[in-house]
């Protein structure tokens, strides 16, 4: 069975370095439920490929916004 997924929205694109870029999107993974995708993504020899992120869905995308709101500048 081949890995399948399909970019719904492109939301922002958060860094690009290069061929590499970090993107927030929402993914639809085979046949399942679209959720928010952040992760970078490489181009090279003209291929554009997935490499390590996260996936999230909504109430996980609320929690994850609420504790970064809550950091403030705190770093």
């Amino acid at each position: 069975m081949a890995f399948t997924y399909e970019i719904v929205k492109k939301i922002a694109t958060i860094a690009e370095t290069g061929g590499n870029s970090v993107e927030l999107n929402i993914i639809r993974y085979g046949n399942k439920a679209p959720k928010y995708d952040l992760r970078r993504w490489r181009v090279k020899d003209g291929v554009r490929r997935m490499q390590k992120g996260i996936t999230l869905d909504e109430e996980e995308l609320h929690i994850l916004r609420n504790v970064l709101d809550g950091m403030g500048t705190n770093m």
